[in-house]
């Protein structure tokens, strides 16, 4: 039986796109510990760093959060479909 694992393949793109996403994922998450002191301490500047990142992702045109939604759902749908065909492991 024949493995195909993003995590073995020859492409150093693929083997670093789930490493790289769940870091930056990571990141968001760990960015809400020192923005909890912040907020603690001074509440105006708090208040002016979400209200900047509010601005730049409502600034992201919809069509890109589409496009990025149809693409994850659209891969995690063929990989499920690959596996339960067993053609993927």
């Amino acid at each position: 039986m024949q493995q195909d694992s993003d995590a073995e393949s020859a492409d150093i793109w693929t083997r670093r796109a789930r490493p790289a996403f769940l870091y930056v994922m990571y990141a968001l998450l760990l960015w809400s510990l020192p923005m909890g002191l912040i907020a603690g301490a001074r509440p105006d500047i708090a208040a002016a760093i979400t209200a900047g990142m509010r601005a730049y992702l409502n600034a992201l045109p919809e069509p890109l959060y589409a496009l990025f939604g149809t693409g994850y759902l659209g891969y995690t749908a063929a990989r499920a479909w690959g596996k339960a065909k067993g053609a993927e492991r």
